[in-house]
């Protein structure tokens, strides 16, 4: 199996999960941002984390062919560049942000996009359809 059918099927179950959660968990995930917004060690620790999901990603597969591959390698620098962001900008600016971001509308627009996303790449991924 190639890398990227690899990283279809995990990033694929992993943004159809995601985006599950966002959807049907949406007021309870609003508190949790909320809550996580006032603790700096958390926003540190998730950050880092996923900053060293984005690097993983980024160096596995920086594949930019105009197919389900490029999809990989976006997630991939999406999650690097939003986890450099987050650990450089002030904590002020951080919490603004947060707190536009955390709406009920996009977490509808979020949760749907993930999960179609992940709909197809878990489709190519596993070889479904």
């Amino acid at each position: 199996m190639s890398l990227s059918l690899y990283l279809a099927q995990v990033v694929g179950l992993y943004l159809i999960l995601m985006g599950l959660i966002l959807l049907v968990k949406r007021q309870a995930m609003m508190r949790v941002v909320t809550e996580m917004a006032k603790n700096r060690a958390l926003i540190y620790t998730i950050c880092v984390i996923e900053l060293a999901a984005g690097l993983a990603l980024v160096v596995a597969h920086n594949v930019w062919a105009w197919n389900f591959q490029v999809i990989i390698t976006i997630v991939g620098w999406l999650l690097l560049l939003e986890a450099v962001a987050y650990l450089m900008l002030p904590y002020r600016v951080f919490t603004k942000w947060v707190s536009w971001l955390n709406k009920k509308s996009v977490y509808w627009i979020g949760g749907f996009l993930a999960v179609a996303l992940g709909l197809y790449l878990t489709n190519i991924g596993f070889n479904l359809f």
